[in-house]
């Protein structure tokens, strides 16, 4: 008897912890959304290294996932989110005052800050010789915590190629995948 009592007891939590993933599954109430960001910044290389990197100034994103989530759903909240990832970075050229292009840039790293967070690696680009486009690889690594403030922002830390003195306009574009859970 008790053992009967055991295996309901089980197989009454089995069911009822994995019905929210189900419905989520299934019905995809909310299906997960983009929230993207760009930024158009311009980058003086006289004080970038080739041996080591530099870091610029925090770019700021201020990305209100919880207004965003209010867009699709009113009745949802940041309380919602279950995941934030990194989905996509890019540097595109825009202009420079010398003729420097993006193949300037040798490694770039970029991170994400938040207040009372670490900062966290989010993409790399390593070995870069295109002029005109940086695509990153991007790091398969949870954000949430990130986004539970609207006060977030990147972190770039560039390594020249070679030693350049010129002022580089780029357009950082980039998208983090939210999910939802009921």
């Amino acid at each position: 008897m008790k053992k009967l009592t055991l295996v309901f007891t089980v197989m009454s939590m089995f069911l009822l912890y994995s019905c929210r993933d189900i419905i989520n599954s299934v019905l995809d109430a909310i299906p997960p959304f983009d929230a993207p960001f760009s930024a158009t910044v311009t980058v003086p290389f006289a004080a970038v290294s080739s041996t080591t990197y530099t870091t610029t100034p925090p770019i700021d994103m201020n990305i209100d996932l919880d207004q965003k989530i209010k867009e699709i759903s009113p009745s949802q909240s940041i309380n919602n989110i279950k995941s934030v990832k990194m989905n996509t970075l890019e540097m595109v050229y825009v202009s420079s005052q010398a003729g420097a292009k993006l193949d300037a840039i040798k490694n770039a790293r970029i991170y994400l800050r938040a207040p009372n967070q670490p900062d966290v690696l989010i993409a790399t680009a390593y070995n870069n010789t295109n002029p005109d486009i940086i695509t990153f690889t991007v790091v398969d690594q949870e954000l949430l915590p990130y986004f539970q403030t609207t006060q977030n922002s990147l972190i770039v830390e560039i390594m020249a190629s070679a030693p350049t003195l010129d002022l580089i306009t780029l357009t950082m574009n980039s998208s983090f995948k939210a999910k939802v859970q009921l």
